[in-house]
């Protein structure tokens, strides 16, 4: 099983980040949502999408009976606000981050 938790911040707040699980969308985060997904044992890849935009990977293993619990947001807070086009052209793989806790 997933869990993955999003951040709250003013950036995309009324927008949703899609899951996407081995290059597939398998579900949906809102702001300051907490997700649990089931998922089988495994190498899996995740990552987080929003529009062109997108996260880092992460490739990861589930256990049996194991949760492996991720955290997510926008990585345009505070200052950063002001790299905006920057993050939706050059850094468009970097606009949203996860990572495991």
């Amino acid at each position: 099983m997933l869990t993955i938790s999003r951040d709250k911040l003013y950036i995309d707040k009324l927008r949703s980040y899609k899951i996407m699980i081995d290059g597939n969308c398998c579900d949906e985060i809102k702001c300051g949502e907490i997700k649990n997904i089931n998922i089988a044992p495994g190498n899996h890849t995740i990552y987080l999408k929003i529009d062109w935009c997108r996260s880092n990977k992460i490739d990861f293993t589930v256990l049996e009976n194991e949760t492996v619990e991720f955290e997510c947001g926008n990585s345009m807070n505070k200052w950063r606000i002001l790299l905006a086009i920057i993050y939706i052209t050059f850094l468009k793989n970097k606009y949203l981050w996860i990572r495991k806790k």
